[in-house]
């Protein structure tokens, strides 16, 4: 295939993107409420538009070809423009209510601007906002008491109703006081949120990993208490990369601490479909949380 002779349907372009983030065929069929073989044959339309392969010949073994990796970014825009633009269109028509729930720890520096944003171009929906741990949400969700939560992706926490949409990976990094030794103790003091939340077993293994010996100097939920911990320079605290607090710094192998993983952040949605408003929080959080660096 040489040159591109077709224009790039958004359709074929949502087909792709989903592959890309799904890395399996029949999980895509199943969101899309296809066949697979449809599924493939989009990939092929979209292929034979393009004018190259998108893919590696195996798609059961789904890797990105050269300019697969080139399409993507902008498959991603593009479908974004689509959304904002036909839910702009229809923007004076949303009203009602929404229930949103957030971890403490992204609300901080997710929602202040996501929100006002949100309650500029719909000013009809009133939301509430529900501050709670990923696993808390997840089990609220699947009571009815939330419509839509941001939440961390962990093995074996998920509603039990509803969609899962990937918003984007989320690096975490070690922080403690600006100018503190807290980080030169042994053993060192961490401040972490309560067991079985991935900040800490990720945290915890990596210490394990290059045998540094830690204590748990501070448990808590919400991020106020890990952030003073570390401001007091009491304890090394993890928290997302995006997350700025005036008077700590980010520490690393200069400091002994080793790397961490990312996080997956996730866009849970009880009923999609089922309500505009929950809809148009839904998408409109879809594009801020992954356009925000």
């Amino acid at each position: 295939m040489i040159g591109m002779s077709r224009s790039l349907e958004i359709a074929l372009l949502r087909t792709f993107v989903l592959l890309v983030e799904e890395k399996s065929v029949t999980r895509v069929a199943r969101r899309l409420n296809r066949t697979q073989p449809a599924v493939s044959l989009q990939i092929r339309r979209l292929e034979a538009a393009a004018g190259f392969p998108l893919f590696e010949p195996d798609l059961r073994h789904l890797k990105l070809s050269r300019h697969g990796e080139m399409l993507l970014p902008h498959a991603r825009t593009m479908l974004r423009l689509d959304e904002e633009a036909r839910l702009r269109l229809s923007a004076d028509d949303v009203a009602g209510r929404v229930t949103l729930g957030c971890p403490d720890l992204y609300a901080a520096f997710l929602l202040p601007e996501t929100l006002a944003r949100f309650r500029d171009t719909y000013p009809g929906v009133e939301v509430t906002v529900r501050c709670a741990l990923s696993r808390q949400l997840a089990q609220d969700m699947s009571e009815g008491l939330l419509d839509i939560a941001i939440a961390t992706r962990m093995p074996g926490v998920s509603p039990r109703v509803g969609t899962g949409t990937l918003l984007r990976p989320e690096p975490l990094i070690w922080l403690g006081a600006e100018g503190g030794s807290a980080h030169l103790a042994d053993p060192i003091p961490l401040a972490m949120l309560p067991d079985g939340n991935l900040y800490r077993d990720y945290a915890l293994a990596a210490l394990d990993r290059i045998g540094r010996r830690w204590r748990i100097a501070c448990i808590s939920e919400s991020i106020a208490g890990l952030q003073s911990m570390a401001l007091a320079d009491s304890a090394v605290c993890v928290l997302a990369q995006s997350v700025r607090t005036q008077g700590l710094v980010r520490l690393g192998s200069g400091e002994g601490l080793p790397p961490l993983e990312s996080v997956d952040l996730i866009l849970w949605e009880r009923h999609p479909g089922g309500s505009s408003a929950a809809d148009h929080l839904a998408a409109h959080i879809r594009r801020s949380v992954s356009d925000r660096n």
